[in-house]
């Protein structure tokens, strides 16, 4: 009996010695992560994709950009603002005692003060700390020769910050197309429109020649800009029927009203689709060799002969989704690039290579796609007629650059001078 009694002393005491562990335990003080003791204090602000061990400082941010506050009480956060515009601290903000990730509204300010100013419950603080702000970029159609009554996409970026909208109500800008010599105008709703995409609808009554004008609130007043639409009436070839002086058979061969198999939609002329050699006996074209024709126009465009650096060559192209184009490279030499395409006018004694994949354009997916070339580019040295109706050749050459054969499926339309800037 004593045995068990001395066993159950033992317990006891054991027990004893674990309450009291179990009390020291719950007495140990928690952290808080949202604790604050005052206004907020900002330290130092960081990019929030900036995931390196040392990550380096932002003196300033641009719209949409999530950004990372480093400091003190930033907990229990009210109110965010730059330039003025609250961010919606609900949903665009996280924050603790010594940090805050927020993003920066994508609005642009009534007023760039360039202050960020962060309210908590304690206490507010500004700070300097400048948006980029960017202009609208409005770069033309993305397909010039779109046809009536189709939907395009008009090139840029920021349309939404600058009053874009399909909702009629909260639209403040305004587009109209308008040719004045067929007494017609007509303003165009935006079809569709994203951060970065705006489609517009082309009306089926719309005339070639036309007109299109954007006009929008921007920081310092309104702006307007115009672009041109179906430039018909500065075709130089027209459809490429009749005689153009072709320089051989060999591109003449390839033309096209859109109606053979796998051809791309026709936009009311004749057009190239380059798929064979020379011998036109397969579709490839043979590493390095030199596939050149040409043909001319009776020039017109004297105000370009003129002021040349103020005009564009133009011509729309497609490739089909299976052939893209092809990667040129270059040649060892600043600013040179090596063989693909190259389109000269008035034979220029250096020819202008035409290098799609450095512009960024590797496919268009079988969709065409305006190119606009510097006219100066194109002449190449040359120089163009001063009195109307003298002859000017176009020589196009397709010279594979690599010691592999090319497989092309790309096709060519509207050759045509414009004005760079309308």
């Amino acid at each position: 009996m004593k045995t068990i009694y001395f066993r159950m002393a033992g317990a006891a005491v054991i027990t004893a010695v674990m309450m009291a562990s179990c009390s020291d335990v719950v007495d140990i003080p928690q952290h808080d992560p949202y604790a604050s003791n005052g206004a907020p204090v900002i330290e130092a602000i960081y990019d929030a994709q900036d995931a390196s061990a040392t990550p380096q400082v932002i003196t300033g941010g641009v719209l949409n950009q999530m950004i990372k506050i480093k400091g003190k009480n930033l907990s229990h956060v009210k109110s965010i603002s730059f330039n003025g515009l609250e961010v919606d601290v609900r949903h665009a903000a996280y924050a603790e005692s010594d940090f805050c990730n927020v993003t920066i509204p994508r609005k642009i300010p009534e007023e760039v003060t360039n202050k960020l100013i962060y309210t908590t419950e304690q206490g507010s603080v500004t700070m300097d700390f400048p948006v980029n702000i960017p202009n609208l970029q409005l770069d033309g159609l993305k397909n010039e020769f779109t046809l009536q009554g189709d939907k395009v996409q008009v090139m840029g970026d920021f349309f939404d910050l600058y009053g874009f909208s399909k909702d009629e109500e909260t639209n403040t800008s305004k587009i109209t197309i308008h040719n004045e010599a067929e007494g017609y105008s007509e303003v165009l709703p935006v079809d569709s429109i994203t951060e970065s995409y705006m489609g517009i609808l082309i009306p089926k009554d719309a005339p070639d020649n036309s007109l299109i004008t954007f006009e929008w609130d921007g920081m310092d007043g309104r702006k307007t800009k115009t672009i041109p639409y179906r430039m018909s009436d500065q075709l130089m070839f027209s459809s490429m029927d009749g005689d153009l002086g072709w320089w051989n058979d060999w591109l003449k061969s390839q033309l096209t009203w859109g109606g053979n198999s796998g051809d791309p939609k026709c936009l009311g002329y004749q057009f190239i689709r380059l798929q064979k050699n020379q011998d036109l006996s397969s579709s490839i074209i043979g590493s390095w060799s030199w596939n050149s024709t040409g043909m001319g126009c009776n020039w017109r465009w004297l105000d370009a002969s003129a002021n040349p650096e103020k005009y564009v060559l133009k011509f729309e192209v497609c490739t089909a989704s299976s052939k893209p184009f092809y990667n040129y490279g270059d040649n060892g030499k600043a600013g040179s690039r090596n063989g693909g395409y190259m389109i000269t006018l008035n034979g220029g004694a250096t020819r202008n290579q035409w290098d799609p994949v450095s512009d960024g354009l590797n496919n268009t997916y079988g969709e065409w796609q305006t190119i606009s070339l510097p006219l100066v580019d194109c002449l190449g040295g040359s120089v163009l007629p001063t009195e109307p109706d003298q002859w000017v050749s176009l020589e196009f050459v397709c010279q594979p650059n690599s010691n592999d054969d090319w497989q092309i499926d790309h096709s060519f339309g509207q050759f045509r001078i414009e004005p760079a800037e309308y």
